[in-house]
C-alpha cells in the first residue's frame, strides 16, 4: 500500500494542484462601449448619421428630408442644412422648422396669375390682370345718359351785344352753353313789305319725332301744352330753357305772294344776351319755300349755319332735302299735323 494519507485534517488543508500541461483558457473579448446619449457629451469626432426615425404623428407624402441635427448643445460637428419646405402635398405636423414668413400684401389677394406677383396695395386686391392704369367711370346725368368730356368745339362764338354778318366764307356761329341755355332764340325777317313773307321751323326732337310750326297752320310745338317752338306772323321763337329736348331745326321762308316770289331783305337771329346774327335773304323767284338757316344741339350749345342755297323748291322738296322724311304731307305745300 503506498503512502498516500488518508486523513480527514490532511485533505482539508490541501489545495488542489491545476496540471502543467493544461493550457490557459483566452480572455474573452470586451464588449464594446454603447455610444453615450448624453447631454454632457464631449465627444468631438465626427458622429455617424444615425438612422432617422420616422415620426409617428407625421403625414409627410413628399421625399424624406436629411435628419435633424444632434440635440446636444456642445456638438460641434458640421451643421447639416435643412432642406427647403415642400409646398406640396404636404402634411408633416412632427417639423420643428420654422415655416417661411410670406410677403405682406396689406390685404386679400384672389391674383389668378402665377406669372406676375400681385401689388402691394392698401385694401383688397381683387385683381384679374386687369391693367393698372384703368380709365375713371364716365359721369352720368340724373337721367342715365353719359356726359361727354366738355371741350372746344373750335368753331366761332359770338359775344353779347354783338352783331355778326354769316357769309358764305363764314357762315358758322357756335353759342355759347349760356346763350343756349337761356331766354330765346327769336327770328325775324326784314323787308320792305312784311306780309310777303313768313318764316317757320322743322324740328327734330331729342326722342325722334318730327314736326314744324308755320303761322296759320300750326302755331306751337311739338306739345301745344308746353311748347319749344312758336310761329307768328312776326316771326319764329325757340324756347332754349328746353333745349335739352331739341335735336335740330331748320328755319325756312314761305313767300305769300301768288307769284311766289321773295322780296329782298335779311333775317335776323337774337339771343337772350343782345347778340344778333344776320344772313341776307335774295328776293327771286322760288317753288314755295327757301331754306336759310340749320340749327344742331352739340354738347349742350347750339351751333347755327347759313345754309345760303340757291336751290328753291316746294315746302316738302325742302324739308326731305335736309333730312326730314318723317312728316305726312296733305298736299307738297301743306304738311299734315
Amino acid at each position: 500500500m503506498s503512502g498516500t494519507r488518508t486523513d480527514l485534517p490532511y485533505l482539508r488543508s490541501r489545495r488542489l494542484r491545476r496540471p502543467a500541461d493544461a493550457a490557459p483558457a483566452a480572455p474573452a473579448p470586451a464588449a464594446a462601449p454603447a455610444p453615450q446619449t448624453s447631454a454632457s457629451s464631449l465627444d468631438l469626432s465626427a458622429p455617424s448619421a444615425p438612422d432617422p426615425a420616422p415620426s409617428s404623428s407625421s403625414l409627410d407624402l413628399s421625399a424624406p428630408s436629411a435628419p435633424a441635427p444632434s440635440s446636444s448643445p456642445l456638438d460641434l460637428s458640421a451643421p447639416v442644412s435643412p432642406e427647403a419646405p415642400s409646398t406640396g402635398s404636404s402634411l408633416d405636423l412632427g417639423s420643428t422648422d420654422p415655416a417661411a414668413p410670406s410677403t405682406p400684401s396689406g390685404g386679400t389677394s384672389l391674383n389668378l396669375f402665377d406669372d406676375e406677383e400681385p401689388a402691394s396695395s392698401g385694401g383688397t386686391s381683387l385683381s384679374l390682370d386687369a391693367p393698372s392704369g384703368a380709365p375713371a367711370p364716365v359721369r352720368t346725368s340724373p337721367r342715365g345718359h353719359a356726359r361727354l368730356a366738355e371741350h372746344d368745339l373750335g368753331l366761332p362764338s359770338i359775344r353779347a351785344d354783338e352783331r355778326r354778318l354769316m357769309t358764305e366764307h363764314e357762315p358758322v356761329v357756335a353759342l355759347t352753353r349760356m346763350q343756349s341755355a337761356a331766354g330765346a332764340l327769336e327770328a325775324k325777317v326784314a323787308v320792305p313789305n312784311p306780309s310777303e313773307v313768313v318764316l317757320g321751323l322743322v324740328f327734330e326732337t331729342s326722342d325722334g319725332r318730327q314736326s314744324l310750326v308755320l303761322p296759320g297752320l300750326s302755331q306751337q310745338g311739338p306739345d301745344p301744352r308746353r311748347p319749344i317752338f312758336r310761329a307768328t306772323s312776326s316771326g319764329v321763337a325757340v324756347n332754349l330753357r328746353r333745349i335739352p329736348g331739341v335735336h335740330r331745326l331748320l328755319l325756312f321762308a314761305v313767300p305769300t305772294r301768288p307769284s311766289k316770289q321773295l322780296p329782298g331783305g335779311t333775317v335776323t337771329v337774337t339771343t337772350y344776351g343782345g347778340s344778333r346774327l344776320e344772313a341776307p335773304l335774295v328776293a327771286g323767284p322760288t317753288l314755295g319755300a327757301q331754306a336759310l338757316m340749320t340749327a344742331y344741339v352739340v354738347e349742350g350749345r347750339l351751333v347755327i349755319r347759313a345754309e345760303h342755297d340757291p336751290y328753291s323748291g316746294t315746302l316738302q322738296q325742302i324739308c326731305a332735302a335736309y333730312g326730314y322724311r318723317e312728316i305726312s304731307w296733305r298736299d307738297p305745300y301743306t304738311p299734315l299735323v
